[in-house]
């Protein structure tokens, strides 16, 4: 015996060939679709590390340090200080601002706020480079 799939409803194309294998199958078979994996500690560990890793890229490029190592280390102080959406906080900006700068007490006040602003400029594109290139790769 055959059996066929009559639908009731007509097809716009905007599914996607998955989908509609999906779809088929869920009909014909009487299948459910399989919910996504649990996310592990590995896979956390993993993205933080593609973070990482994406984010020190991000501040050699656009925060100017004196080298690779520098960006490293802003990294470091930084990351802990990330808020939880994943967004530059007044702490990142000061432990940034401390391993970037570490002489601009003795600047005028005047040139260490427009330091200051233009360091937490380049943080900010750096944070949302480094989150673009992480959620390109998800």
């Amino acid at each position: 015996m055959t059996t066929s799939t009559v639908h009731t409803t007509p097809s716009d194309d905007s599914d996607s060939v998955f989908e509609r294998a999906c779809l088929l199958i869920e009909t014909e078979l009487g299948g459910r679709r399989l919910p996504p994996e649990p996310r592990t500690w590995v896979d956390d560990l993993a993205r933080t590390r593609q973070h990482k890793t994406a984010f020190i890229t991000a501040v050699w490029n656009t925060c100017f340090p004196s080298g690779l190592v520098e960006a490293c280390r802003v990294v470091e102080t930084v990351y802990p200080y990330l808020g939880r959406d994943g967004l530059c906080t007044d702490a990142a900006l000061t432990a940034a601002w401390n391993v970037l700068e570490p002489d601009a007490h003795t600047w005028p006040e005047k040139v260490q706020n427009e330091r200051r602003r233009f360091t937490d400029d380049c943080l900010n594109r750096a944070l949302a480079e480094a989150n673009r290139a992480v959620t390109d790769h998800v």
